[in-house]
C-alpha cells in the first residue's frame, strides 16, 4: 500500500510541501527551513483499473495434480484488476453489496485460469473473487480501495440480484477407437433456467500413462434453454502396452450441474475384424 510523506510541524501552520510563518501586522510571508523528519513517498496513489466484471457460480481451482470448481455459497463476483503505480494489497480492497462489505476471497493454490496453474492477485493486479448472497439489491454495489472506488455497470448489477439458473451438463464421445484415430469429446451445456446467466467447468484426464492431468477450465454465458456445444480433442488409448489401455475423462461442475466421467477405450486387432 502506498505511504504518505512524514513532514515536520513547523510554526503554526503547513502549506504546501514545506513550512512557513507568517507575522501578526503584516501580510509578508516569510520561508523557514522546516527540517525533515523522514522521507518515505513512493509517488502518487496507484490507479487501479476493473477491466472485466463477471458473476459465476463457482471457480476453477488447482490441487495437486488436477483441477476442480471451487462453487459459492451464493454467488461469486470476479474482478480482473490491473495497478499501475505502488501496489494495493489484495486486503485493502472492499466490495460493498446490499448494505454489507465483504472482503476477497482466498484460495491457497490460486485460480486455473488459460492454463496458468495457480492465478494470484499480485501487485500489478490480478483476479479479486468476492462471495456474495445468492440475491439482493445491487443499488449500492461498490468495489473500494484506498484512494479510489468503482461501480460495476448496470448489466452486472442486475445480474448481482436475482439468482443465477441452473444447468445441465452432459460430457460425450466414443467409448473405443482403432488406431490412429483420435476421439473427439464433446460437452453439451444447456441453461435449464428462467434468465440468463454464466456456467463454468472443469475437465481432467487419467491415462495413458498420466495419473491425473489437467485439460482445461471451459465457461460461458447462455440465455434461457440456450445451448453450447464444446468441442474437445482428446488422446488416444494407443500409447503402449501399459495397462488399462484407456484414457478417463472426468468433468466437474458446481453445485448441482452434473458431473460426469467418460471413458476410452482401444479396439484391437481381433474385435475389428470381427466387427
Amino acid at each position: 500500500m502506498y505511504r504518505r510523506r512524514v513532514l515536520a510541524l513547523c510554526g503554526l501552520a503547513i502549506i504546501g510541501a514545506g513550512c512557513q510563518g507568517e507575522t501578526a501586522d503584516t501580510e509578508t510571508v516569510t520561508p523557514v527551513r522546516s527540517p525533515v523528519v523522514s522521507e518515505t513517498d513512493t509517488g502518487p496513489p496507484p490507479a487501479v483499473t476493473v477491466t472485466d466484471a463477471a458473476v459465476m457460480p463457482g471457480v476453477v481451482v488447482p490441487g495437486t495434480d488436477s483441477i476442480t470448481v471451487q462453487p459459492a455459497d451464493g454467488q461469486f463476483i470476479v474482478l480482473t484488476t490491473t495497478i499501475r503505480g505502488s501496489g494495493v494489497d489484495r486486503t485493502a480492497f472492499s466490495l460493498r453489496f446490499d448494505g454489507s462489505t465483504y472482503s476477497p476471497e482466498t484460495f491457497r493454490n490460486g485460480l486455473y485460469r488459460d492454463g496458468e496453474w495457480g492465478r494470484q492477485f499480485t501487485e500489478t493486479g490480478g483476479p479479486l473473487v468476492f462471495n456474495l448472497p445468492e440475491t439482493g439489491s445491487a443499488s449500492d454495489t461498490q468495489l473500494s480501495w484506498p484512494g479510489g472506488k468503482w461501480t460495476p455497470p448496470e448489466a452486472v448489477r442486475d445480474r448481482l440480484q436475482i439468482p443465477l439458473p441452473s444447468f445441465d451438463i452432459t460430457l460425450g464421445g466414443p467409448e473405443q477407437v482403432t488406431e490412429p484415430a483420435k476421439p473427439t469429446l464433446s460437452i453439451t451445456v444447456t441453461n435449464t433456467g428462467d434468465t440468463a446467466g454464466r456456467y463454468v467447468i472443469a475437465l481432467n484426464r487419467t491415462g495413458p500413462r498420466v495419473a491425473y492431468a489437467p485439460v482445461g477450465r471451459f465457461d460461458g454465458k447462455l440465455k434461457p434453454e440456450e445451448t453450447a456445444v464444446i468441442t474437445h480433442d482428446g488422446k488416444t488409448p494407443y500409447v503402449d502396452d501399459t495397462e488399462p489401455r484407456e484414457v478417463i475423462y472426468r468433468l466437474r461442475a458446481p453445485k448441482d450441474y452434473n458431473d460426469a466421467t467418460h471413458r476410452i477405450k482401444p479396439v484391437d486387432e481381433e474385435t475389428a475384424t470381427e466387427s
